[in-house]
């Protein structure tokens, strides 16, 4: 089996390291989802560091939804992460590109932060 990766973007990379507007993960690392306002939740990955200066434990993006829509919103990111890979076409999954408009969700509106565990 292939494994897919996915695609999370808050904004066009500036090319400084004080945030992250663009990052990757392995699917296989996907950790949970959970709500964390109406209109906001996380997508937590797991990591093999340690917390990082900053106070960030564990790698995750911050999507913002529409209102009440959390399970729909994570059903459609495990559909886009289950579809069959066909010749490995569909290995590359985005789940929340702010910076080009395309989201794997019609329920998913942007992708509002993005969290990584500093690897230095």
């Amino acid at each position: 089996m292939v494994e897919k990766y996915l695609y999370f973007a808050s904004a066009a990379p500036e090319g400084t390291a004080s945030d992250e507007e663009a990052v990757c993960f392995p699917a296989s690392q996907l950790s949970h989802m959970e709500m964390a306002t109406a209109t906001q939740m996380r997508v937590y990955f797991n990591s093999n560091q340690e917390q990082d200066l900053s106070g960030v434990d564990s790698a995750h993006a911050v999507l913002t939804i529409a209102t009440g829509k959390h399970k729909e919103a994570m059903q459609d990111i495990v559909q886009a992460i289950v579809e069959p890979s066909i010749a490995g076409s569909n290995t590359f999954v985005t789940i929340a590109d702010s910076e080009d408009s395309v989201f794997c969700s019609t329920h998913i509106t942007a992708c509002a932060s993005i969290a990584v565990v500093d690897a230095s």
